[in-house]
């Protein structure tokens, strides 16, 4: 069961080399199947994907219905949390800052 993360870059964006960088990181494993997409050359899978911003990173896989998406720069520690929920390892809430959900809803 692969996940899949997808970064969509620009070659003159300064905020999708670090990404770029950022998600190299998992490039060894076997568990996560990584893309970088260039934008200028893949108008139709940007647009597919509704992609507006850059870097744009979507993190999909198989025990998930809903592909996660983040714009800008993110921290690997949430690219392996978006992970972990695309394979079934963590409930989707996980994604969450802080658990916000969680507090909004003991709140209400």
């Amino acid at each position: 069961m692969k996940a899949t993360i997808e970064v969509f870059y620009s070659e003159t964006c300064p905020n999708c080399p670090p990404q770029k960088d950022a998600v190299k990181k998992f490039k060894d494993r076997e568990d996560i199947k990584l893309k970088l997409t260039e934008v200028a050359k893949n108008q139709g899978r940007a647009k597919k994907h509704r992609v507006r911003a850059i870097p744009t990173t979507i993190v999909d896989g198989p025990k998930i219905n809903q592909k996660t998406g983040f714009k800008g720069v993110t921290a690997e520690g949430k690219l392996e949390t978006a992970v972990r929920v695309a394979k079934g390892k963590k409930s989707p809430e996980a994604l969450e800052s802080d658990g916000l959900v969680n507090k909004l809803k003991q709140a209400l």
